[in-house]
């Protein structure tokens, strides 16, 4: 219990942090919708903190990354090296969370037991015995159960970061991949019938729910492949409403992905499928080396 506590006492800091975070963003598109020349970031573009601490730490280094890779080939090189590299720093951060969720749904039937045990009792001395009970099976899979929240929360800054770096890097804005020009919205290519456009956003998408839906696609094929059966308590008609919930958060966190996908400028939604590929790779890697 008391490592519980510790762990939402962390979730609590973390939350705070990504509010100071939202409040150091601004936007920086004028009222006619295009970037303020200010905002714009060049290899000429000095290092600062006079405007926000987001935009010196965060934005300001991944723009200058983009700039530079891009500067010896073109914009969309400069955005993958970029995406790439970001995943590579925080790989130990995302490998530790898909690891502990991917236990976490190895554990799923053992887990069902303890509540099935425990239902409707709502006595102070059989919540405690279940919370023990719970305890010690994280214990025995060494799994957080608040790991994946909080790495969502670390990497969040590093979304905005890299939302912001692909719409103000110079080279982005004035540049292009392959002729296609990514700081132009996805919405008004797709409008136009721009086939290019098209292309990036649909894969975006199917690569996006590919990675979400790939960890359980990994388990069924390890239970498959190792002759698990699950017990009657961890049966559809018991803990189905757990998975039709996380369907349905899968579902439309998917759908809000693709709806602001279509009002940024393509070179974000290039960056999204970049990272969504590179998480399936990830996973493969985990369910091959990490997972016992």
């Amino acid at each position: 219990m008391k490592n519980i506590m510790k762990d939402k006492r962390k979730l609590l800091l973390l939350c705070v942090l990504v509010l100071v975070v939202l409040t150091a963003c601004s936007s920086p598109r004028g009222e006619d919708g295009k970037i303020l020349a200010e905002k714009i970031i060049s290899l000429d573009t000095p290092f600062t903190l006079d405007g926000s601490w987001f935009d010196g730490l965060i934005v300001w280094p991944i723009a200058q990354l983009i700039n530079l890779v891009a500067s010896h080939s073109d914009a969309g090189i400069g955005v993958i090296v970029a995406t790439l590299l970001i995943q590579l720093l925080t790989s130990a951060f995302t490998i530790k969370s898909q690891v502990s969720s991917q236990k976490m749904q190895m554990m799923q039937p053992e887990l069902s037991k303890i509540q099935a045990k425990y239902a409707g009792k709502t006595d102070e001395q059989s919540r405690m015995r279940m919370a023990q009970e719970m305890q010690a099976l994280y214990s025995k899979y060494k799994v957080n159960p608040f790991s994946s929240i909080l790495v969502m929360f670390l990497q969040f800054p590093i979304i905005l970061g890299m939302y912001q770096a692909v719409q103000r890097a110079d080279t982005v804005i004035n540049g292009n991949f392959l002729g296609i020009n990514l700081s132009i919205n996805a919405i008004d290519g797709i409008k136009a019938f721009d086939i290019a456009f098209i292309v990036i956003f649909a894969l975006m998408v199917v690569s996006q729910f590919v990675s979400m839906k790939i960890p359980m696609w990994l388990q069924a094929r390890r239970k498959k492949r190792m002759h698990i059966k699950e017990k009657k308590y961890a049966q559809p008609e018991n803990n189905g409403g757990m998975m039709k919930n996380m369907n349905t958060m899968m579902y439309v966190s998917m759908g809000i992905v693709a709806v602001f996908a279509l009002m940024w400028p393509l070179g974000m939604s290039f960056y999204w499928m970049v990272s969504s590929i590179a998480r399936i790779i990830q996973n493969f890697i985990i369910d091959k080396f990490f997972i016992k």
